[in-house]
């Protein structure tokens, strides 16, 4: 997708969201950085450029998270700078390239004529949740359109969408007390893990016929998590509605 492309759709969502003029130019600026310069991923051992096309959930949520965590802080300018980054990467997963590339330039000269769908836009700040979940949902619902005026429609509500999630800093009036009664189940979670963790020691430390009771301490540590999971999700809405985690 073009600068134009990616602009159009940036100032179509500033101007829902009514930004002033410094987080407007730090929002525009954020949605076209990625092809000022090229972001890299670095780690212990390897070294990747981040792909427009296919790019990496956890790379795009990242620049969500610290979009969410600003806007947290009151940091309105980081937030929506990294906002623009992570909607760069949504708009561009909407774009197919093509057999080998072939049509991709053709297609994207072809998209930035085409202009946003108003109601793409508006249908995107109405339907949202704001939560990670949802973010993470929409990255993986976005998928490569052929057809121009697909491109743009999906570009365009996806991208609302996941601004609205993102930029929605009210927080649930039950969530905190959600919490803490999850809270409280979290704690009794432990025993069944310690108990698996050390059968499962006692175990390994054992002769070969220890098969079933390490199979069971098994089952029983899977059981725990699997039961806690509700408490680790639920922690994660508050991560990102800014309550302390426990």
């Amino acid at each position: 997708m073009k600068w134009r492309s990616h602009l159009s759709i940036g100032k179509a969502i500033a101007d829902v969201l009514e930004l002033p003029p410094g987080e407007r130019k730090a929002f525009l600026d954020g949605i076209v950085e990625p092809d000022r310069h090229k972001e890299r991923v670095n780690g212990p051992g390897y070294s990747y450029r981040v792909s427009h096309h296919h790019p990496r959930r956890r790379v795009v949520m990242l620049h969500i998270w610290m979009a969410r965590r600003s806007f947290l802080r009151n940091n309105s300018y980081l937030g929506y700078r990294h906002l623009g980054m992570a909607l760069h990467y949504l708009q561009d997963k909407s774009t197919s390239k093509g057999f080998l590339g072939m049509s991709h330039d053709r297609r994207e000269e072809a998209l930035a004529e085409i202009a946003v769908p108003v109601e793409a836009i508006e249908r995107g700040f109405k339907k949202y949740l704001s939560s990670p979940e949802f973010v993470s949902r929409s990255l993986e619902l976005t998928k490569p359109q052929k057809d121009v005026h697909q491109i743009m429609a999906q570009a365009s509500f996806r991208s609302a969408a996941v601004a609205a999630a993102v930029t929605d800093l009210r927080r649930p009036s039950s969530l905190e007390q959600k919490l803490r009664d999850l809270h409280r189940s979290h704690l009794l979670v432990h025993v069944p893990l310690a108990i698996g963790s050390l059968a499962i020691g006692a175990s390994l430390s054992l002769a070969w016929w220890n098969a079933i009771p390490l199979g069971t301490a098994v089952i029983i540590s899977l059981i725990a998590l699997i039961r806690d999971r509700p408490y680790r999700q639920l922690n994660r809405v508050a991560s990102w509605h800014g309550l302390k985690r426990h």
